[in-house]
């Protein structure tokens, strides 16, 4: 076991650092000599796995914020989100009041039709107490192979004894576009959680789908959105850009290693007034699409200045089931923009930055110009909107009901267990 381990963090070493060998086997040699140090003397459980998944993390965290090692189960979790379907009872829950919830289960999945309710509390998952259980555990124990069991045993408000329901996993599709309906008459409204696989098909049938409802003009909601494939962001700016408008381009380590990504095809959403929301919590994926939107002057970007990931990783296999997520290019908006922020200075600063006015943001930044309207727009820290909205406050009356007391989400469970038909 030792022996195995021991070569695949050796591995990893050669790939990420090509260390010399004499040097590469002194440096091998002095972790093998930790390792046993710390299994002979830390006060603290030890086990070899650990010491090298966290040798490996913090030989990453020495390159940048984002290169990541990928254990088996983050390496499923990573699959299951970009392919946009994963094998489960179908189901969102969360943490209320201590206890893992049915937040609401997903329409025509094995939850919704063995008739869990929003509301339900999870007591038990095969007989476990979810006592003391977080959400990502409990989301690991009802995700399973396809055609397995799963004996679910909940409390719902309004009944006295517990239910117990068996049901049968099944795929679970999880699609990246989360809401899309007319906010008026003529005016749509989609809103993309993530990039995955299928997110240009979903957003595209989306697009079709409140065309025939009457849309004439639409608010692309990317608020909060982390990103993720670098190929359907570029998708998805396809379907607003007119062919042969530059997306993005990413860049290697080398100077001639560029790749440019343009918009193919005219799916006749070309010239739709479009705008387009951004928040801090936009990031990668996100940031490409609003960048192309900006830059091409082709909508409006409302909101606050985005998260500002410039950086492009590549997920390199270890075996079959780890992975290493590995920074290997930064992206550049069409105007020529790279809008990482500087991560350099501190790690902890890069992640939780100080509140600045959008002014102090865009101090000393590198200036650029749309490539059509030459308005100015700015890199290095995120995506700036054309114009800047701060988030309504709420009064601590309502951050009372709404976080600490889940009033509203009680209200609606109470409500529609009075109101069977609904």
């Amino acid at each position: 076991m030792k022996k195995n381990i021991l070569i695949s963090l050796l591995t990893v070493l050669v790939f990420a650092f090509c260390i010399a060998a004499a040097d590469y086997d002194k440096q091998a040699a002095s972790l093998v000599d930790l390792g046993e140090f710390l299994k002979q003397n830390s006060v603290n459980d030890f086990t070899y796995k650990k010491f090298v998944e966290g040798s490996i993390s913090g030989m990453l965290a020495t390159l940048d914020p984002h290169s990541t090692f990928l254990n088996e189960e983050m390496y499923k979790r990573m699959m299951e989100e970009q392919r946009g379907k994963f094998y489960g009872v179908g189901m969102i829950i969360s943490q209320r009041n201590g206890k893992i919830t049915v937040i609401a289960p997903i329409a025509n999945t094995p939850a919704a039709k063995a008739g869990l309710r929003s509301g339900d509390i999870i007591y038990a998952i095969n007989g476990e107490s979810t006592e003391g259980m977080n959400v990502n555990d409990a989301v690991s124990k009802l995700r399973g192979k396809k055609g397995t069991k799963v004996v679910i045993t909940i409390k719902r408000p309004g009944y006295k004894n517990l239910l117990t329901f068996t049901i049968m996993r099944a795929e679970i599709p999880e699609n990246t576009v989360e809401y899309a309906f007319m906010v008026d008459k003529d005016t749509g409204y989609i809103l993309i959680k993530s990039f995955g696989e299928k997110t240009g098909k979903e957003v595209y049938e989306a697009l079709n789908k409140l065309k025939e409802q009457g849309m004439k003009k639409l608010v692309l909601d990317l608020r909060n959105n982390p990103g993720g494939l670098l190929g359907s962001a570029v998708i998805v700016s396809d379907l607003f850009l007119p062919k042969g408008d530059l997306v993005v381009y990413i860049k290697g380590r080398e100077k001639e290693d560029r790749t440019d990504y343009y918009a193919r095809n005219n799916f006749g959403f070309e010239n739709m007034p479009l705008v387009v929301l951004i928040n801090r919590g936009s990031a990668s994926g996100a940031e490409i699409v609003a960048g192309s939107i900006q830059d091409n002057d082709r909508g409006i970007l409302v909101g606050k200045t985005s998260w500002g990931k410039g950086l492009v990783q590549t997920v390199f296999n270890i075996g079959k089931k780890m992975a290493l997520a590995l920074t290997t290019a930064k992206y550049y908006t069409p105007s020529g923009r790279c809008i990482q922020r500087d991560y350099k200075t501190s790690f902890g600063d890069y992640f939780n930055p100080q509140i600045q006015t959008e002014e102090e943001k865009n101090k000393n930044k590198p200036v650029f110009e749309t490539t059509k309207l030459k308005r100015k727009v700015y890199g290095g820290g995120g995506i700036t909107p054309d114009y800047k909205v701060d988030p309504e406050k709420l009064s601590d009356f309502l951050v009372e009901l709404r976080f600490r007391d889940s009033a509203f989400f009680r209200f609606a469970v109470e409500y529609t267990n009075k109101h069977k038909k609904i």
